[in-house]
């Protein structure tokens, strides 16, 4: 039993040697490892080193008493003065690790549990915007879409959508280039955001069309947001070698209605209206179930 007693020292050493071991292997193999993840292992390898130097006194001293070593290790070791070492070792390391904790590893995990969360809402909008316009995208639309609908179900609150397409658009980018043509979009991406409210969702849908979500919107009261669009759109033309280009959009309104069956139904009775634009000549609004601007301003 004493034997045993003296041994099981080394066997708790050998233990911490190969913690100790694997720690420096994975340093070896990992220069770059991840900032608290390295901190948190420098913390193991401080508290291995502390166990290794504790059971090796102990070692020597139980092993001096129990006839593995001479007896006048266990004599030089058993010096009271002696005696305290591993206990100093222990407070100097436990300040060590405390002070790498606070100071180091809990700040560095903070920061970057902040630069991950950034790094999230950054893919998160990336994944959500139009790369060209700045403006969402047909995903995100949709999205915001069918929360819209769920909202006009349960309150029956106005609603309406709008899709705009730019009048002869590959004429344009034929003529004057891509380079003009992408211009055309953001100059029209920037007017719909100057125009639309802090509630609308503006969107680049694809290709040349654009689509806002308007809650609490009227087709009346949608109109009127579509009319002054249009007319911005109209005024912002870029001048190309002194002469302006001939830039127009048409534009498609629906309002939701209870009887319809999701937000599907309302964008095809809006781009159909956005069809009915395009096909009586462009430049020009018309809500849904065939009232153009023109019929709606002699109701008005």
């Amino acid at each position: 039993m004493s034997i045993a007693a003296a041994l099981i020292y080394w066997v708790i050493v050998a233990v911490w040697l190969v913690v100790l071991t694997t720690i420096a292997v994975f340093y070896i193999r990992n220069p770059r490892t991840f900032g608290t993840t390295r901190l948190l292992l420098a913390v193991i390898g401080i508290d291995t080193i502390r166990n290794i130097i504790e059971n090796v006194y102990f070692g020597l001293y139980f092993g001096g008493q129990y006839g593995l070593f001479s007896s006048e290790i266990s004599k030089f070791l058993g010096n009271p003065y002696l005696l305290i070492v591993p206990k100093l070792i222990n407070v100097a390391a436990g300040c060590l690790v405390l002070g790498l904790l606070l100071h180091r590893w809990l700040p560095s995990a903070i920061r970057e549990r902040g630069k991950s969360e950034r790094d999230a809402d950054d893919l998160k909008t990336l994944a959500n915007t139009d790369g060209l316009t700045g403006l969402y995208n047909r995903r995100h639309f949709d999205a915001i879409g069918i929360s819209e609908w769920a909202h006009f179900q349960r309150y029956r609150r106005p609603f309406s959508v709008l899709l705009m397409d730019v009048d002869c658009f590959k004429i344009i980018n034929d003529r004057f280039g891509h380079d003009l043509g992408d211009n055309v979009l953001k100059i029209i991406a920037s007017v719909c955001s100057s125009v639309r409210r802090g509630s609308d969702t503006a969107a680049r849908l694809g290709g040349d069309e654009f689509g806002l979500l308007l809650p609490e919107t009227s087709s009346q009261a949608a109109f009127v947001l579509a009319e002054r669009l249009r007319l911005q759109v109209r005024a912002c033309a870029p001048m190309i070698e002194g002469q302006r280009v001939d830039l127009s959009v048409s534009l498609g309104i629906a309002e939701a209605d209870p009887d319809m069956a999701d937000i599907n139904a309302l964008l095809k009775r809006a781009d159909a209206a956005l069809y009915e634009a395009k096909r009586d000549g462009r430049n020009r609004t018309v809500i849904a179930k065939g009232m153009t601007a023109a019929a709606l301003a002699e109701a008005v």
